[in-house]
C-alpha cells in the first residue's frame, strides 16, 4: 500500500467534505484547525521516527478527528468521525487492518482525554498542541464564539472554565511536554489574569 498516496486522497476527501459542509458556526473546528492538527501530528510522530503505517494512522485519524462536527451537535462528534473514515475505507477499497487503530485514534481525542496507547498520545498531544503556544490566545476566543453560536448560551465565566481546563490538561509524550509545557504555563498566567476581571 502506498501510504503517502492514500493520505493525499484522504487529504483531498476531507478538505472537499469540509468545504462543502462550510458553516459560519464553526470558527474553531474548521479545515484550519485539522489541517494544524495534521501538521502537529506528523511533526511528533516524526520526532520518535515512527515507521509509515504509525505515520499514516495518525496522520488519517488527525485528518477525521473533527469531521463529525459537520454532521450533527457537538456530542457524539468522535463517533461520528469514525464512521466517516470507516465508510471512506470502504469505499475506496483500502486495507481494514488499519481501521482500529485509527478508530481508536479518533476516540482517544475524545474529552477528557485517556489514551491507551503511545499512538493514542501523538494524536491527543496533536489536538491541544496549540495551548502551548500563543496561538492559543486566538484559538481560545474562537471557541467562545463556536460555542456561543451553537449553543445559543454566553459564557460570563469563560476564562475560570478555560482556566480550568488548561490547569487539567496534560501533554503525553516527552516531547511536547519538553516543547510545550512552559509556553501553557504562560497562557496559564494570562488567563489568571483574565479570570480575576469575571469577578
Amino acid at each position: 500500500m502506498n501510504y503517502n498516496e492514500a493520505e493525499s486522497h484522504i487529504g483531498q476527501y476531507v478538505t472537499g467534505f469540509f468545504e462543502f459542509h462550510a458553516k459560519e458556526q464553526f470558527p474553531y473546528h474548521n479545515l484550519l484547525h485539522t489541517k494544524s492538527v495534521v501538521q502537529h501530528a506528523a511533526e511528533i510522530a516524526r520526532s520518535y521516527a515512527l515507521g509509515e503505517e504509525e505515520l499514516f494512522i495518525v496522520r488519517t485519524a488527525a485528518w477525521f478527528h473533527d469531521i463529525g462536527h459537520l454532521t450533527g451537535g457537538i456530542q457524539d462528534h468522535e463517533l461520528r468521525g469514525v464512521q466517516l473514515m470507516q465508510n471512506y475505507f470502504q469505499q475506496h477499497c483500502l486495507p481494514g487492518a488499519s481501521i482500529p487503530f485509527i478508530a481508536g485514534c479518533i476516540m482517544a481525542t475524545r474529552f477528557p482525554s485517556h489514551p491507551g496507547n503511545f499512538l493514542e498520545s501523538v494524536i491527543c498531544d496533536a489536538d491541544t498542541y496549540h495551548l502551548g503556544t500563543p496561538v492559543f490566545r486566538k484559538t481560545d476566543a474562537l471557541v467562545r464564539k463556536e460555542m456561543e453560536l451553537r449553543t445559543g448560551r454566553q459564557f460570563p465565566y469563560w476564562y475560570q472554565s478555560t482556566l480550568r481546563f488548561l490547569q487539567a490538561h496534560t501533554f503525553y509524550t516527552d516531547y511536547c511536554r519538553n516543547l510545550l509545557n512552559a509556553g501553557k504555563q504562560e497562557n496559564i498566567y494570562w488567563l489568571q489574569s483574565l479570570a480575576k476581571q469575571e469577578g
